[in-house]
């Protein structure tokens, strides 16, 4: 056993190392294993002829102790069973040493294929290296030869596949650049003129500012646009008919008469005094001046000139002259129609609000304005909703009332029928037993064949309208 062991550990290492060389490496691998297992195989030999020794030992003790009587039967039993034990690794021995022999052979067989094809190996990488040498040899040459043969084919190639369409492709390019610069020449010409139809308008434009500057310094003519501007924003947002503005009201006073610009109507006698102010001179001369201190000056001209607006529309007291004649002030305002006038008087003066409050006077420009008056018209609006609620209900209340005198009297129509109707049936009763024999007597002693009809009676009711119909 332990023979067989040594022997098939040997073969598996030959083969498992055999498999991962190549080449000549491969073959000395399978000699150097191939000795090794020779000289296995040979000190085997030696144990497997040293066993036969002793087997023939142990035989020659046996034959002893059969012909000594002296031996036990149990001595006896005990050498035979060694002796079976020995044949049997005997056997074993022979068996492993046999296929030990036969693995040798067929290491002997694979070192041969190993070394033939090494050879083959060999016989092929020189049939490579030259044919190598030929391949490159005949390569030099005909490219040599297709070098000088197809240079005037390439040339051509080249002309027609390059050369030509880069010239078409730079002519398409070129006249493409000349349309453009003549687009570009008509467009800069017509800019040309487009910038001094804008310069003509710009310099008109100069003008009518000017003119418009110019007319806005004069106190009748920044009334009127204030007032414009004022009813513009009126008819926007729907007070125009609520305002007394075509003509100035009249307050008439013992210190005499006083003229707002406008007086809204607010429902339950109140009213709402606006008052357009236009200090535009002083404005103008700040935004016109051509240094700080002008500016400076002119911005303090123009805060005392909003100021003295204040002062003077204070000081008309419309609320106590209204209230005086039992008309409710809700505020006064003071419009000023240029935004940028107002905004520069209050960045001179950011307290310039809270002046106008203490005067009871509300400081105002359009947007403001037009927010004031929006909210205004809702209040109106909804007022006026109450109002035509407040109608509809009383109508509703006149309507239920003639509606009931309608069904009091329509029921007494329907009572009248019913009492006609009772009339009429009586009467027809009485034509049919009374009338109607006397008059069918005389009409056959005149010789009259004709028949006398009277209408049937009516059995309908009128009905009357109930109160839960």
């Amino acid at each position: 056993m332990l023979a067989g062991v040594i022997a098939g550990f040997i073969l598996s290492r030959v083969f498992s190392k055999g498999r991962s060389s190549g080449g000549s490496g491969e073959a000395r691998l399978l000699e150097e294993r191939l000795l090794k297992a020779d000289q296995g195989l040979e000190q085997f030999s030696r144990q497997l002829e040293q066993q036969s020794a002793d087997l023939q030992s142990v035989q020659h003790e046996a034959q002893q102790a059969r012909e000594s009587a002296a031996v036990s039967n149990t001595e006896l039993k005990g050498v035979s069973q060694e002796r079976d034990a020995l044949k049997a690794a005997h056997a074993t021995a022979l068996a492993a040493m046999e296929q030990i022999r036969q693995e040798k052979e067929s290491l002997s067989k694979k070192m041969a294929e190993v070394a033939e094809q090494l050879r083959s190996q060999e016989s092929q990488t020189q049939f490579l290296a030259k044919a190598r040498t030929d391949l490159l040899t005949q390569f030099r040459s005909l490219s040599g030869q297709m070098l000088d043969g197809s240079r005037d084919a390439l040339l051509k190639s080249t002309k027609e596949t390059v050369s030509e369409p880069f010239a078409k492709e730079v002519q398409q390019l070129r006249q493409q650049m000349e349309a453009l610069q003549k687009d570009s020449n008509e467009k800069l010409g017509v800019l040309a003129q487009t910038t001094m139809d804008l310069r003509q308008r710009s310099e008109d434009v100069q003008g009518a500012a000017q003119q418009l500057t110019s007319a806005l310094r004069s106190p009748n003519v920044k009334g009127q646009w204030g007032e414009v501007n004022l009813r513009r924003i009126l008819e926007f947002v729907g007070l125009i008919s609520y305002c007394d503005f075509d003509e100035q009201v009249h307050i008439d006073t013992n210190e005499g008469a006083y003229r707002p610009d406008c007086v809204i109507t607010i429902p339950g006698s109140r009213r709402l005094i606006v008052d357009s102010k236009a200090p535009i001179e002083s404005y103008l001369d700040a935004l016109q001046a051509s240094d700080d201190a002008q500016r400076e000056a002119a911005l303090s001209h123009h805060l005392k000139k909003v100021r003295s607006h204040i002062d003077l529309l204070s000081k008309k007291d419309y609320a106590g002259k209204l209230s005086a004649l039992g008309q409710v002030v809700d505020g006064v305002v003071l419009f000023i129609p240029v935004e940028g006038a107002l905004s520069m008087a209050l960045e001179r003066d950011p307290q310039l609000l809270e002046y106008a409050f203490s005067k009871n006077i509300i400081l105002t420009f359009p947007t403001s304005l037009l927010a004031i008056l929006k909210g205004l018209a809702m209040t109106i609006q909804q007022a006026e909703i109450a109002k035509n609620i407040d109608e509809i209900q009383s109508n509703a209340v006149e309507l239920h009332k003639r509606f009931t005198v309608f069904i009091d009297k329509f029921n007494d129509i329907g009572s009248n029928l019913n009492r006609l109707n009772k009339s009429f049936n009586a009467a027809v009763g009485s034509a049919q037993s009374r009338l109607l024999p006397q008059g069918r007597r005389f009409a056959e002693l005149a010789g009259q064949s004709g028949e006398i009809d009277v209408a049937d009676q009516i059995d309908e009711v009128v009905r009357e309208i109930q109160a839960g119909e």
